[in-house]
């Protein structure tokens, strides 16, 4: 079987499970992929049915004290023993109800009313649904389902390596799973995208971007959204998530910060070459709190969202681990 997620730095693509991931990110959905990341193929349309429908009555299980991811994962071991789920049906409980805590506890920071789910709508479509108080335009929910789809796994991350090493040391999948969302919110890996954002706020005039990456160069700064450890060009996520933003970009406001962000690619770019020797690319970062701010998430929730994604990754590995 292919594994879970493979990154190939020769021509820059991402894979889960040997399918390239900007394709699967477009045309399939959620519920598909993660059934794809456990059990190594596209499901079926009765499979496909079967998963989503689970996800669906999985939600019923919800409670007050699964008001964010943290409580979630304390909850899990209690929540697989009262409930006799099986392991892989627990895994896919915690994904369902992931949903469920991530979007009350936004809609609750708003101070708006938290809706109860609503069983005619996907996992995806159904937190739109409970962020928004409504039922959310088909573009939308595509659009969403991409970008969360583009971060369900990757092969070689901080959050990953401190699950999978909580796993191996004995711990219990509760144990693994808050130790991993601990490590999730670095500002140098996923916290890195809501990093960016305040670096495009730093910017009053476009002429200044110049000014602005050379003064965080030369004190030791990171420019946020360019350079990736192993992709040798542009990551393949951003490409997908540019092209969101920029076709959403339907105010002056995104505009500006479209511009924005080119120019902190195009000097940033030409800064790190010429300051450290190093040809940088976009990587997922420069594009993916930008591009959840034409749904209304404010950028420090950009980490959130990018843990509500890749918790699917991390269910993969907890269930390829305790296969074998």
């Amino acid at each position: 079987m292919e594994p879970i997620s493979r990154i190939d730095s020769t021509t820059n693509q991402l894979y889960f499970r040997g399918i390239d991931v900007t394709n699967l990110s477009k045309e399939t959905d959620y519920e598909s992929v993660y059934y794809l990341l456990v059990h190594g193929s596209l499901p079926s349309a009765k499979q496909h049915d079967k998963i989503k429908n689970k996800m669906i009555s999985f939600r019923d299980l919800y409670s007050q004290e699964m008001d964010s991811l943290q409580s979630l994962a304390d909850c899990f071991d209690k929540l697989m023993l009262e409930n006799s789920l099986e392991q892989e049906d627990a895994l896919l409980a915690f994904v369902s109800l992931s949903a469920i805590a991530v979007a009350s506890s936004f809609a609750k920071s708003k101070a708006r009313d938290i809706q109860k789910s609503n069983s005619d709508l996907g996992h995806l479509a159904n937190f739109l649904w409970i962020v928004n108080g409504k039922e959310s335009s088909p573009r939308d929910i595509r659009d969403f389902q991409t970008c969360l789809i583009l971060h369900m796994d990757d092969p070689d991350n901080p959050s990953l390596s401190t699950l999978s090493r909580n796993l191996a040391e004995g711990r219990s999948i509760s144990e693994s799973m808050k130790a991993a969302l601990e490590t999730h919110v670095d500002v140098l890996h996923h916290g890195a995208g809501a990093e960016a954002m305040k670096m495009f706020n730093e910017v009053e005039e476009l002429d200044s971007v110049e000014e602005i990456l050379r003064y965080r160069i030369q004190n030791g700064q990171k420019i946020f959204g360019l350079g990736h450890r192993i992709y040798r060009g542009f990551d393949p996520r951003a490409y997908v998530l540019r092209e969101i933003l920029y076709r959403r970009a339907d105010n002056s406001e995104t505009r500006r910060l479209i511009e924005i962000i080119e120019e902190v690619t195009n000097k940033g770019r030409i800064l790190l070459a010429g300051l450290k020797g190093i040809n940088a690319f976009p990587n997922v970062d420069l594009y993916n709190a930008a591009t959840y701010a034409t749904f209304g998430f404010p950028p420090e929730f950009n980490t959130t969202l990018f843990a509500l994604a890749r918790i699917a990754g991390w269910s993969a590995h907890i269930h390829e681990f305790q296969s074998r």
